[in-house]
């Protein structure tokens, strides 16, 4: 009774001096999430012109989704200022749309108290909340140490702001039979973009199943056998602390791009040298699709493009996790061209070009994702069940890196919370996508296998 008491008065004072932070946060009061839905081409070319042509009045409108179909959601955070010229542009072209958060502040609340409940155990858990960047790094010295010789920590950079761009690597133990010093690798990233919490959750979920599972699970000890894991959980640990602390729904990273600049930060899934700046993006400092001065710009993003080119012709795998929308998607978002062998779904694995299955495998993960919890998922190329992008890790790591297969995963939901996801849902996304990757891992060295020496 004393133990629930002492929790009861330390809730009590957390919850005091949480409240207390909020009130130096950036202030939602107010802020209203529109949900619009385009009827047709006409009201949907007017919906892409607000994204990357916006008149001055409606400059910065915080786009939660993007209009990329007829008959699609779009989901748009409204400051009051903004909300009476948004009705009135949407009502002229007669595009329907419903308010579905009157003050997004209150949600954030929410949400922060959802996250704060899950600290009443003993120990914090990676699977039912949302740590801050410092706790996650804690968490990831201590289950590096308790995984021992199997795991290993590297600091390939540092952010803008100068914190550590940690990734870990798992292997295995054993030697391989032939006297090549490096195995084939697997590449997992997530928190390139600030506000997608859910991202680096379901990464540190992975890291959890690798580590813990290896000993008792035939699969998992077979893929740490073959590969080398390498998984970077923040891509972007200046911003992702910059949304714990201060700005929830802030995306980009926190670079200045001159010493007195306005606006700060860069859109790091912009920042990739391949086809830079060729589609999709806004050349303002203040969009949060900026692209930045120049390509690679930013530490993070460089820090990944040379960890990953210094270990070329190693990678099989390159995966890179986002929120939200639950779509698996392939190269390229630049065009609507497909890579060579994108439509190939059967093939003697003995003869056919290394990636030619690249949707096949991408099918694979669907199945098994939606086969955990019916959590349905589109697969597809980005440019076809997004929308255009360019500059993008995924491009960049198949058309540069040349890495084989490669994918981006838009995690949950699709809408209802959207990077608000509650706290309670971490470990059923962090189950669900660990069996798709899994299993497309396992597809994966099935089919490629017998292209590489790698066998124990």
């Amino acid at each position: 009774m004393q133990r629930r008491h002492l929790q009861i008065a330390c809730f009590l004072l957390t919850n005091c001096f949480i409240r207390q932070t909020i009130t130096t946060k950036d202030d939602f009061t107010g802020h209203q999430l529109f949900r619009v839905l385009p009827q047709n081409r006409e009201q949907l070319d007017v919906l892409q012109k607000l994204r990357y042509h916006p008149p001055e009045k409606l400059e910065n409108l915080d786009f939660w989704s993007e209009p990329t179909e007829t008959g699609g959601k779009v989901y748009l955070g409204v400051s009051p200022e903004q909300r009476k010229d948004l009705e009135t542009l949407l009502s002229k072209h007669r595009i329907p749309f419903e308010i579905i958060a009157n003050n997004i502040q209150r949600v954030l609340d929410e949400h922060a108290q959802r996250n704060l409940e899950t600290r009443l155990n003993d120990e914090i858990s990676v699977y039912d909340t949302y740590l801050d960047f410092d706790e996650a790094m804690s968490w990831l010295r201590r289950i590096t140490f308790q995984c021992s010789s199997r795991c290993s920590l590297h600091n390939i950079g540092k952010s803008f702001e100068g914190r550590n761009l940690t990734l870990i690597k798992v292997q295995s133990t054993k030697e391989p039979s032939t006297g090549t010093d490096r195995k084939p690798s697997i590449w997992i990233d997530s928190g390139i973009h600030a506000r997608e919490w859910i991202a680096p959750a379901t990464a540190l979920y992975f890291i959890d199943r690798l580590v813990l599972d290896y000993d008792v699970d035939s699969e998992v000890q077979d893929l740490v056998d073959g590969y080398d894991w390498y998984i970077l959980p923040f891509v972007n640990p200046d911003g992702y602390q910059y949304s714990h602390v201060k700005n929830r729904l802030w995306r980009k990273t926190r670079s200045k791009i001159a010493p007195h600049a306005v606006c700060v930060g860069v859109d790091g899934n912009r920042n990739f040298d391949f086809h830079w700046k060729s589609v999709g993006y806004q050349d303002d400092p203040c969009s949060d699709i900026y692209p930045g001065p120049i390509p690679f710009s930013e530490p993070e993003t460089k820090a990944v493009a040379d960890f990953i080119l210094s270990r070329n012709g190693t990678w099989s795998l390159f995966v890179t996790l986002h929120s939200y929308g639950q779509l698996l998607m392939t190269p390229f978002g630049y065009t609507t061209e497909k890579p060579e062998g994108y439509d190939k779904m059967v093939g003697d694995p003995e003869t056919a070009p290394v990636g030619v299955f690249q949707m096949k495998l991408a099918k694979v993960a669907k199945l098994s994702i939606e086969n955990v919890y019916r959590t349905e998922y589109a697969v597809g190329s980005a440019s076809d069940i997004l929308y255009r992008s360019s500059g993008t890790s995924r491009d960049w790591a198949y058309g540069v890196a040349k890495i084989p297969y490669v994918y981006t995963i838009e995690l949950r939901d699709q809408g209802e919370h959207g990077f608000l996801l509650p706290p309670n849902q971490i470990l059923s996304s962090g189950i669900e996508t660990w069996e798709g990757v899994k299993n497309l891992a396992l597809t994966m060295d099935q089919l490629e296998r017998p292209k590489t020496p790698w066998n124990f």
